[in-house]
């Protein structure tokens, strides 16, 4: 009883759209995530990847100086910033041509963080309990002079036309989140684009273990052989090379509508979605979903632990406590005084 008081005259909390995703693709991966504060120490490549190169891009819309001036030392091995350096050169090559839909929209503003109240859609009040957080990554006015939202992305994913990808991010409620959220903010957004980049899955060359080498008669190793590992300059224009070769297989850039209808859906799903976490809080049983520790695209990061019963008081091995679960917010609402 004592527990449902303190979480009734507590301040409001952040909800944000990575903490909803997260809550419905497991209740007891978001505990761990969002009540606990549990994060995996340091990030697997994928992350690291896109992080990067999603800050190379915020730096270019922002018109500072140089891209990787800042970031420069942001990965530690020099293949993953070759990586990353041949992945933004690409996406800089695609979009500076101008044959390409929606390739130079207008800037108009970048990294737009909001804090919104959670409004009930039938009552039209606010919820006391959560407030709704986020960052956009990019304000943009396109040709016919119409606002849009400007989203980044990077996966491993097939996002060929036609393919779920985009039957997946159309029913996605993050756009209709970040377009809420922007009009809150005064922008008259009528339309959203999404920008996405494969992650190339080119490997670093390794060179052959001596027992393993095979030599021609002149002397020369064969052709799938090599004598030294390839230096990161070699693979980042190995990679280069094969982006520039095949860019649709690498980026895409399309226009995806949200109606006022869709946005009242979202208002809709959200409040029914924040109910649910109010009463797993009340009760504090968080239920786990099978389904969700091995997913397509990767093995939930909470698999190893999830059955550990005191990992509210508990730090385990391989992980981290924040105080704050949405510290990529540079404030949040349960921050303020």
């Amino acid at each position: 009883m004592e527990a449902v008081l303190e979480l009734e005259t507590q301040r409001a909390q952040t909800l944000t759209h990575s903490a909803t995703a997260c809550f419905r693709a497991c209740h007891r991966r978001y505990q761990l995530r969002y009540e606990y504060g549990l994060r995996p120490e340091g990030d697997d490549l994928p992350r690291r990847v896109g992080t990067v190169f999603m800050r190379a891009v915020e730096v270019a819309a922002n018109d500072e100086a140089e891209p990787f001036s800042e970031i420069e030392d942001a990965l530690e091995d020099p293949y993953e910033m070759a990586l990353v350096a041949a992945m933004y050169t690409g996406h800089v090559n695609r979009y500076s041509d101008p044959s390409i839909l929606f390739a130079d929209p207008e800037h108009v503003a970048a990294e737009l963080e909001f804090d919104m109240p959670l409004i009930n859609p039938e009552t039209g009040k606010p919820t006391p309990v959560w407030r709704m957080g986020g960052k956009i990554d990019r304000i943009v006015r396109i040709d016919d002079g119409r606002l849009a939202v400007m989203e980044y992305k990077t996966t491993s994913m097939d996002f060929a036309p036609g393919s779920d990808y985009w039957t997946k991010l159309h029913l996605d409620p993050q756009l209709s989140i970040y377009v809420i959220a922007a009009r809150e903010l005064g922008y008259n957004i009528e339309t959203v684009l999404y920008d996405v980049t494969r992650r190339p899955g080119l490997k670093p060359l390794k060179a052959t273990p001596e027992e393993n080498r095979k030599y021609k008669k002149d002397g020369t190793l064969y052709a799938n052989q090599r004598d030294c590992d390839e230096t990161p300059e070699e693979y980042a224009a190995r990679v280069a090379a094969d982006i520039a070769e095949r860019p649709d297989y690498y980026f895409a850039r399309i226009e995806i509508a949200r109606l006022d209808a869709d946005l009242d859906e979202c208002r809709r799903d959200i409040w029914a979605q924040q109910q649910e976490m109010r009463a797993a809080q009340r009760t504090g049983h968080f239920y786990r979903d099978p389904g969700a520790c091995f997913e397509i695209s990767r093995k939930c990061d909470y698999v190893a632990i999830c059955q550990n019963h005191d990992l509210d008081v508990r730090t385990p091995d391989g992980f981290v406590r924040l105080e704050d679960p949405h510290s990529e917010l540079s404030r949040s609402p349960s921050d303020e005084g």
